[in-house]
């Protein structure tokens, strides 16, 4: 009798450790699939008990017209880690379910480069009220090399170069780049890392040899990485000099070598917030000086050297309303576009004692705002303005920008863009320009330059389902353009333009899908009214942006 006694709390904790090995297994087994299209609210404060990872490879080779190269490049690509992507997981297990942050967890996987898709969705029901939550993740190709030689005019030049956007499936870039002309020679190397050891703390490096000086760049940031991070930092260290070019109608009748030295330290506190919305404070001290140097082709002397160094403060206010959109600012990808209003307003004293010019001080406000104003309509609004004074300086920035789509189907839509700035007593190397990929497609860069900028356009796009050996996705546009800008440049003879100038086009879009730069190839054939008789047929152009 005494050994049975001995015996049953024996069996009992055997059995427990048995169950305890085993119930995970049993427990998965008994958890039952969610459909996909399931509001994830109707599981709101139930408990995580998995978190699983499902990653994908750059391409699908169960695809049509798949060859020997996308094979290549899934076998040499490594595919990001599980440990990296948890790294920016929002939640955990044993936790309270939170929709919110499912959905927070998404946006903040869709901003790294190295990943083209992501999907965070509760997969399973459990007993007990548990939950299976899985992270679906689609790579994106992320070693780019970069390879150019040019000869023109008797001058030659050359770029090679290599970057990887996730080094070792860790999410973090390096890059390196050799670049040779007739004026300098330079190396470059740059590492960045997003989310150092899932501390959300990013780190930014840059460090440039050039034959006529030395450029580097240290930046750490913890920045509000979601809606309700309590706090922010950042430190940023910048050392650079590239050369300036001044235009006239589009040609180059100046250069100088402009010279910055830039140190910022800040912080931010979150101070009051909603379920919806935040407000936020920073403040932070910058110091800025630029100067300016002569180079050889310098023929009209350079502008006057200024240090803008400051101790500011700022506020801010976020409004969350996102919504996963397609072909607002590119095609065939998730945008995640807010709905809700985005302000800031910063205010800075010029303090001499961090090496300014002189006292003063420096007002700066922004709000954006997106607008769904129907299901085939959204208006999205933006509008700046700065305000410095000095002793000998009182410089003003109104910028206000306004674009409006309508969409006729999911593959058709209506573009219009309105853009007014205005200027006045602007820094000669911050100017306002028109021409090239800023307005004005038909005419080169910088073809107006001036204090004052308006500029209306009006495009048709097309979004194909074609796609080139899922290298590029293929889209259409046709578009008109109309700008101007006002002010002459008093330090360059002549004039930068004093008429409305128009230009018609169209072109292909070609999306770099599986690319972890998701570059946009625009191939125009133009035509320009106004402006030099040089400009009066049709012209190809080729640039390489960022949206459609």
């Amino acid at each position: 009798m005494y050994k049975l006694r001995l015996l049953k709390p024996l069996t009992a904790v055997v059995a427990m450790l048995l169950f305890s090995v085993t119930s995970p297994t049993l427990a998965s087994e008994l958890c039952s699939l969610v459909e996909t299209n399931t509001d994830f609210s109707a599981y709101q404060g139930q408990t995580i008990s998995e978190i699983r990872f499902i990653r994908n490879d750059v391409f699908d080779l169960q695809q049509p017209n798949t060859y020997w190269f996308h094979r290549f490049a899934n076998r040499t690509h490594m595919i990001t880690t599980e440990a990296t992507l948890q790294e920016d997981v929002l939640f955990k297990v044993g936790e309270p379910l939170d929709a919110d942050s499912l959905a927070e967890t998404e946006r903040l996987l869709r901003t790294r480069r190295y990943l083209r898709k992501v999907e965070v969705r509760v997969t399973h029901q459990c007993p007990d009220q548990h939950v299976v939550v899985t992270v679906s993740s689609w790579d994106n190709w992320s070693l780019l090399p970069k390879i150019s030689a040019s000869r023109e005019g008797g001058e030659s030049r050359s770029t090679f170069g290599l970057a990887e956007d996730n080094l070792f499936g860790s999410g973090n870039k390096i890059n390196l780049d050799y670049e040779h002309d007739s004026e300098r020679t330079s190396y470059l190397v740059n590492f960045s890392s997003p989310n150092m050891f899932g501390s959300h703390w990013g780190l930014n490096t840059r460090y440039a040899d050039k034959s006529d000086g030395e450029s580097y760049l240290i930046a750490v940031e913890k920045p509000f990485y979601r809606l309700n991070a309590p706090r922010s930092f950042a430190l940023t260290l910048d050392q650079d000099s590239q050369d300036i070019n001044e235009y006239l109608l589009g040609d180059e009748a100046n250069e100088f070598q402009k010279q910055k030295r830039f140190f910022d330290i800040q912080g931010g506190l979150k101070v009051s917030a909603a379920n919806n919305w935040v407000q936020r404070v920073f403040v932070g001290a910058t110091h800025n000086e630029v100067k300016f140097q002569d180079t050889p082709d310098t023929l009209f002397g350079t502008p006057v050297q200024r240090n803008l160094s400051q101790f500011w403060l700022a506020w801010q206010y976020l409004e969350s309303d996102y919504r996963q959109m397609f072909n607002i600012y590119q095609f065939n990808r998730v945008e995640d576009i807010n709905l809700g209003w985005q302000a800031d307003v910063k205010l800075a004293y010029l303090a001499p004692m961090l090496g300014a010019d002189d006292q003063g001080w420096q007002l700066t406000a922004s709000a954006y705002k997106a607008t769904e104003l129907n299901a085939d309509n959204y208006l999205l609004t933006s509008a700046s303005a700065s305000q410095l004074e000095q002793a000998d300086l009182s410089q003003s920035l109104l910028k206000s920008h306004l674009l409006w789509i309508h969409k006729f189907d999911p593959q058709q839509s209506l573009v219009g863009q309105l853009t007014y700035q205005y200027g006045n007593d602007l820094f000669r190397d911050e100017r306002l320009s028109l021409g090239g990929d800023t307005g004005l497609r038909a005419f080169p860069l910088y073809y107006q330059t001036g204090e004052r900028l308006a500029l209306a356009t009006m495009e048709y796009r097309y979004y194909s389902n074609l796609s080139i050996a899922q290298i590029f996705d293929v889209g259409y546009a046709t578009f008109a353009d109309m700008g101007r800008t006002w002010g002459d440049n008093p330090d360059l003879p002549g004039s930068s333009g004093d008429q409305t100038l128009y230009g018609i086009g169209a072109g292909i879009r070609l999306l770099s899908s599986h690319s972890s730069r998701g570059t946009m190839i625009h191939i125009d054939l133009t035509k320009a009214y106004g402006g030099d008789d040089d400009l009066s047929g049709f012209e190809w152009r080729v640039l390489a942006k960022q949206s459609f």
